[in-house]
This record gives structure tokens, C-alpha cells and sequence, in this order.
């Protein structure tokens, strides 16, 4: 009869623990377009999307993501149990395409000063006319020129962008300098930097696209000869 009774409350206990150790749907969190870095609450997830995460709402009522990927804006995501998508077993979040992003281009030279040695078929005044007419051609703006040391800048380009997160001003000015007359060597640099208030500048890490191809011809130019 005891083991009976024992046995019973064994039982009934198993039952009340089995009815409160539910088990969470997995997630798939997902973005458009796929590939993004996703943090949740601060922790960043191992993988890009898309991936499977189990959201403990009984435990946490909500869930802070915050996913970026380069050509888009940062964005923040909050998940709560309210969130449409997820009787459907997924979060998807659209993702902004970034304007100062599509306006831009890599280059080794962004805000760093690359070096150029001259080949050595080329006259010191035919390397200098060479720089001149690939700003020329896609700058108009030169700010300084002097041959005699070897120094060449042009004024800011800057463009405006109206973006989800506000108005951005972009400038872009690239900088040319004398290294060495024997062996005749230049540097360049184009200084990038972004602004929300035109007061403050940051540095940016892409430059204008023509800014991008004025620095490839002076580098091929001047090197090809």
C-alpha cells in the first residue's frame, strides 16, 4: 500500500514537471537581402542570416536585435510575443541600401597615403601633367597646385544624401605630394569623412567613385611608363 502511495505522488509530481518544462519554437530570423550581422541584446550571433534562435518570452518579454550589413543602414528590431511573424516561425527584416554606400568605392588611398614610384621613361613634368589632367577630368576644383614642390590638392566634393536616419553630407579631397625627385615618387591620399550637422566631420571609410578612378589612372599612368 505504501508503495502504491509513493509510487502515485512519484507520478503526479513527474506530470506537474513535464507541464511546466514547455519547449520554445526555434526561430528563423532572416533578412532581405540574407547575409546581415545580427546582435540580440548585445550578443552577437555566430552565423548571418539566415539562422535558427529560440526566443525564451516566457522567461524575457523582449528581444533588442540589432543587424547591419555593409551597403545598408544599422537597424534595430525589437521581438516581442505581439510580433506578427512569428506564428510563422521567422523574423524577416527589410534592410535600407545605404546612398552614400552606392555613391562610393574601396580604394587603398581612402584616408591613407598610398605610394606611387614613376616610371622611369617619364619626365618629371610629364608625370606632373599626367596628375593635373586625371583631377581635371573628373575635378574641376583644384584648391592648390604647385610644381615646384610637388604639391597638389583639390577643394572638398561633397554631395548630400536624404537617407531614413536624416540628411548625411559626404566630402571627398584628394591630396598629392612629392616624395622623392631621384627616384621620382608620389604619394596620394583622398581624405573621406561624413557629416550629419556640416559641423562635424568623421571619417569615412569609401570614396566618390570618381575620386576612386582619378586615383587608378594617376597609378597607372604614372607607373605604365
Amino acid at each position: 500500500m505504501l508503495k502504491n502511495i509513493i509510487y502515485a505522488g512519484l507520478l503526479v509530481c513527474a506530470l506537474i514537471m513535464s507541464g511546466c518544462a514547455t519547449t520554445q519554437p526555434i526561430t528563423e530570423i532572416r533578412t532581405n537581402p540574407p547575409g546581415a550581422t545580427v546582435a540580440i541584446d548585445g550578443l552577437k550571433a555566430p552565423q548571418v542570416t539566415p539562422f535558427p534562435y529560440t526566443f525564451d518570452f516566457p522567461n524575457k518579454n523582449e528581444y533588442v536585435l540589432m543587424v547591419s550589413k555593409d551597403g545598408f543602414f544599422e537597424q534595430e528590431y525589437l521581438v516581442n510575443r505581439e510580433t506578427p511573424s512569428l506564428s510563422k516561425g521567422e523574423v524577416t527584416i527589410d534592410l535600407t541600401p545605404s546612398p552614400l554606400w552606392e555613391a562610393t568605392k574601396t580604394s587603398p588611398a581612402t584616408n591613407n597615403w598610398v605610394q606611387i614610384l614613376v616610371g622611369s621613361n617619364l619626365e618629371a613634368k610629364n608625370a606632373w601633367q599626367i596628375m593635373i589632367d586625371a583631377v581635371v577630368k573628373r575635378s574641376s576644383n583644384v584648391k592648390e597646385l604647385n610644381y615646384e614642390s610637388g604639391y597638389l590638392q583639390t577643394k572638398h566634393t561633397v554631395k548630400k544624401f536624404d537617407t531614413i536616419n536624416g540628411e548625411f553630407l559626404l566630402r571627398c579631397q584628394l591630396i598629392a605630394t612629392l616624395v622623392s625627385s631621384e627616384p621620382l615618387i608620389y604619394r596620394v591620399k583622398d581624405v573621406a569623412e561624413w557629416s550629419g550637422n556640416g559641423v562635424q566631420w568623421h571619417p569615412y571609410n569609401r570614396i566618390f567613385t570618381e575620386h576612386a578612378e582619378m586615383i587608378t589612372e594617376i597609378q597607372d599612368r604614372l607607373q605604365s611608363n
